[in-house]
């Protein structure tokens, strides 16, 4: 068993993808950002608060034609809804420029993870009907192959931003954690598909 257990763990580590540019842009949008104000000598504060805000309103503009086309999926005129959530992301950001506090800034981070787990937590109550329903099944109701559900693994991953995020608020300056974030980014992307490799079956496909 143990021999089967490190086998599968080396064939997971091995297989992890790569990350995608799109998804480590915003990273290097912030870090590109926090260098050059503090070698125009801005202040640290506003530095980091300019940098957060435009690598968040950056990844937000990317995810945008994605969100429109599934909600468009759903139901005609759906795509319309967004101007509701751009418009209060927007002034959220501008909030944040205005008041200058990289501390806000960062809880922010720690509210949307919240709000992230909370839905996942949410799901997982379900989780059994939702698998259920999504799961391909042949002619005579027998499945085509195994659905397996990430909700947990979704749900570990947005505990983790928490509990590094606060951790750092708590004992970091915010120049030590515009360092460390894009390393964790990199850290947690590994560690998402390793534990998604390992609990995904051959012939199960996840949700």
């Amino acid at each position: 068993m143990i021999k089967r257990f490190s086998s599968r763990l080396l064939d997971a580590t091995l297989s992890i993808p790569p990350i995608r540019v799109r998804n480590v842009l915003p990273v290097l949008i912030m870090l590109m950002i926090w260098i050059g104000l503090q070698w125009a000598q801005v202040g640290e504060n506003m530095a980091f608060v300019l940098a957060v805000v435009v690598a968040q309103a950056y990844a937000i503009w990317r995810n945008l034609p994605q969100a429109a086309h599934d909600m468009g999926q759903m139901r005609a005129g759906r795509p319309a809804m967004l101007r509701w959530p751009v418009a209060a992301l927007l002034l959220l950001a501008a909030l944040q420029i205005w008041l200058n506090d990289p501390l806000l800034t960062q809880r922010l981070i720690t509210a949307f993870a919240v709000f992230f787990l909370v839905v996942m937590v949410l799901g997982v109550m379900r989780e059994g009907e939702m698998l259920d329903r999504i799961t391909p099944r042949s002619a005579d109701g027998t499945p085509e192959f195994k659905v397996v559900s990430l909700l947990r693994v979704n749900a570990l991953v947005a505990t983790l931003v928490i509990c590094v995020n606060e951790t750092l608020i708590a004992f970091e300056t915010p120049a030590i954690w515009i360092t460390v974030m894009p390393v964790f980014v990199l850290v947690l992307h590994g560690f998402y598909w390793l534990i998604v490799l390992m609990l995904v079956p051959s012939d199960s496909q996840p949700a």
